[in-house]
């Protein structure tokens, strides 16, 4: 068996360290306070959504499970009020963690990466960008950490951005369409789409590895 090369190695490093990043949030203060908040509006349509969108924008530094945010909007506001607060806010939250690569861990990443191995990875992402960012938007932690590490690696924020309108968009969707019918279809909507995004992945990475 082929050792891991050190670049890989490196990287592997620093994504684990992007993800402790986000997920430390959840450590430290928990997510019990989302449902609550989301209950004391639940009779007002624009004030669900308004704070809907607000903690979406913050997922990526904020203990936020996005896809129970976005389920509880539509089972509560309808499934128009679920793909407009959970697109708006998801993208929200897309300039935010980016924001949070390129200017705080993108300080750090040379400390892992090499610039002129960051430089190649940067050039590697950036020729599938849509379809690694859009396989992962549905996956919790991943979709933070993806967005958060294209940033730090050098991928201009506001590519990014327009890199997962149409993937927050298909998400936001169907998850709301899912709490529209029922919370059973909800959950099991979010495990398949969970599924499609990670063989899809596989797929296309099967066929973009080469061969010896």
């Amino acid at each position: 068996m082929k050792a891991p090369s050190p670049t890989v190695i490196r990287t592997t490093l620093f994504i684990l360290f992007v993800m402790t990043l986000v997920c430390l949030p959840f450590a430290i203060w928990g997510e019990e306070f989302v449902l609550p908040l989301l209950k004391s509006r639940e009779q007002q349509t624009g004030a669900l959504i308004a704070i809907t969108v607000v903690l979406l924008a913050a997922d990526s530094v904020a203990p936020i499970p996005s896809s129970l945010v976005i389920l509880f909007l539509a089972a509560k506001a309808g499934w128009l009020a679920g793909i407009v607060g959970g697109a708006v806010g998801m993208s929200a939250g897309v300039l935010v963690a980016g924001w949070l690569g390129r200017f705080a861990v993108g300080r750090i990443a040379p400390k892992f990466i090499p610039d002129a191995e960051l430089a190649r990875l940067r050039d590697a992402l950036q020729r599938k960008l849509w379809l690694t960012l859009a396989c992962l938007r549905s996956v919790p932690v991943l979709a933070e950490t993806s967005v958060i590490a294209a940033a730090a690696m050098g991928v201009p924020v506001m590519r990014i951005f327009t890199a997962t309108l149409l993937p927050n968009f298909i998400v936001a969707t169907i998850y709301s369409i899912a709490a529209d019918d029922s919370w059973q279809t909800a959950a099991i909507t979010f495990l398949a789409t969970m599924i499609a995004s990670y063989a899809l992945w596989r797929i296309a990475g099967r066929k973009e590895t080469p061969t010896a």
